[in-house]
């Protein structure tokens, strides 16, 4: 597999491309989202192991959205096994998979450390969360405030390592090191373009916000407002989710696999970098 190097602005298209996919089938990848929040849910109720298997599975969730945007592409209607096909009949990638989410889950280990040491630590914290009394309390602190600001800035140089993991794993059969090693490089060598994904995907979080706070105002009703906000919320992460797809295939030129060119608008340079996986 060879990088290739997009330009910024294919930031933009991406969003795009995952919005449009979530209008597509918009009901199948709000199933699937559910699906996953819900065992999300179930498994972090269980007591320290619960958490981690959820951080593990992370890797395998996300190769599965990219394969639903896959089938959507290809007019195929989404299914929830899409989520276990990555490794469905496979042993050799099922332990792949393992050893990536152990990884993630390493890796997650380590930014909650360094955000302890570095940030207000957890009985400031706990104090701050104690001393709340609802939630607008506990966002307006600035300890708390501090410490979200801290893991989002630890948490960042991970995500970008792993993004292409699990797409490198699964299609490009590589090793661990060597997927986070590519991983690491494309997510750098297409820095403009993940920015200006960020950037774009936190407007369109801001807009579905202020646009919750405009249903509540106009429907006397909490629990529909509630519902309403909840399933435009999840809208959103399964676009977000569905955009995943585009950001790899746009990084990496993979030689002998079909890229599915339905509804893909590729503003990337045509000149590939030398880096091969």
């Amino acid at each position: 597999m060879k990088l290739r190097i997009v330009k910024p602005g294919q930031g933009l298209v991406w969003v795009r491309q995952g919005l449009q996919i979530a209008r597509q089938q918009p009901l199948n990848l709000l199933g699937l989202m559910g699906l996953v929040a819900t065992a999300a849910l179930l498994l972090m109720s269980l007591p320290v192991l619960g958490p981690l298997v959820v951080v593990a599975a992370m890797p395998l969730v996300w190769m599965g959205f990219m394969l639903a945007t896959r089938h959507a592409l290809a007019g195929e209607k989404i299914q929830p096994v899409v989520l276990i096909e990555p490794v469905r009949g496979q042993p050799e990638l099922r332990k792949a998979f393992m050893r990536l989410g152990g990884a993630y889950v390493a890796a997650t280990l380590v930014v909650m450390q360094l955000a302890g040491i570095f940030g207000p630590g957890a009985e400031v914290l706990a104090e701050a969360f104690e001393r709340a009394e609802n939630v607008g309390d506990i966002i307006d602190n600035p300890l708390v405030q501090q410490d979200m600001l801290w893991r989002m800035g630890l948490t960042l140089p991970v995500s970008l390592a792993f993004w292409h993991t699990p797409a490198l794993t699964l299609w490009a059969r590589l090793p661990l090191g060597k997927a986070l090693f590519f991983s690491a490089v494309a997510s750098w060598r297409n820095l403009g373009a993940f920015a200006v994904y960020g950037v774009a995907w936190a407007a369109v979080i801001l807009g579905v916000g202020l646009l919750d706070r405009l249903v509540v105002l106009l429907i006397p009703l909490p629990a529909v407002a509630n519902v309403l906000a909840i399933t435009a919320g999840m809208w959103v992460a399964s676009a977000f989710y569905a955009s995943l797809y585009f950001t790899v295939v746009d990084c990496f030129d993979a030689p002998g696999q079909e890229r599915e060119n339905a509804g893909h608008q590729d503003d990337s340079s045509d000149t590939p970098s030398s880096g091969q996986a």
